[in-house]
């Protein structure tokens, strides 16, 4: 397992660390939770869309494309940000 240097301190930080032992800052992986809210919304409105185009009997279809394309979507995320890591330190002044 590879480490990680802190780019506020150069520390050598273990991989899941989640705390860097020299500057104290926060260690985060992978994507923001953002980019997953996008997905829900972008499944959403798809499966609103798709639930008023099909005939009443089907209008469920809408409720699966939804859940299908956030769930695409939440994987295909996850997969582009699963090396991402964020050190986030917050400076005290007085």
């Amino acid at each position: 397992m590879s480490n990680l240097i802190c780019p506020h301190c150069r520390t050598q930080v273990p991989r899941c660390a989640t705390v860097c032992t020299g500057c104290q800052a926060e260690v985060k992986y992978g994507p923001a939770n953002g980019l997953f809210g996008a997905a829900l919304l972008l499944g959403a409105f798809v499966g609103y869309k798709v639930g008023h185009a099909l005939p009443d009997s089907l209008s469920f279809g809408g409720w699966i494309a939804g859940l299908a394309v956030f769930g695409g979507l939440a994987a295909l995320v996850q997969k582009i940000y699963a090396d991402r890591v964020i050190f986030n330190r917050v400076y005290r002044t007085r």
